[in-house]
């Protein structure tokens, strides 16, 4: 949903918080489901993810891990600085993720709302119960 200048996801996944954390964090996995990336979970890695054609390099910097529970990481869309920040809870047997993207301007906005609602709630998930494979070498 956009709530102001962010897009906020709630999804929960029937899978615990360090598998749902890895397929966040890992290069590989990340790229299965978002977009292929040069992602490490260090503070002040700098990296890029690839979202072209629409919106081309997404220029990122990792601000702030606390492993299995928070990442936040800045965004450069469309020239505008932007704040990704997940959270996982566990829920049960699960994990409940919590997705805020902010700032982004009106025109991203709606794009990202779309994005991002597909990703978390579909491709994640393929991701999660392996019906998609991060290595690319493996028929998907």
């Amino acid at each position: 949903m956009i709530d102001g200048e962010r897009v906020v996801h709630e999804v929960r996944y029937d899978h615990p918080v360090q598998s749902v954390w890895h397929a966040l964090t890992d290069q590989d996995a990340l790229a299965a489901w978002l977009m292929p990336n040069d992602f490490a979970p260090s503070v002040g890695h700098r990296f890029r993810l690839d979202a072209r054609p629409e919106f081309g390099f997404i220029e990122g910097e990792v601000l702030d891990v606390h492993p299995p529970h928070l990442l936040r990481c800045a965004w450069t869309v469309a020239g505008v600085a932007t704040t990704v920040t997940v959270r996982l809870d566990p829920d049960g047997d699960g994990t409940l993720l919590r997705l805020e993207h902010d700032g982004l301007p009106p025109g991203p906005r709606d794009s990202f709302e779309g994005g991002w609602d597909a990703k978390l709630q579909h491709d994640l998930g393929l991701v999660l119960t392996k019906s998609r494979f991060p290595d690319p070498e493996v028929p998907q």
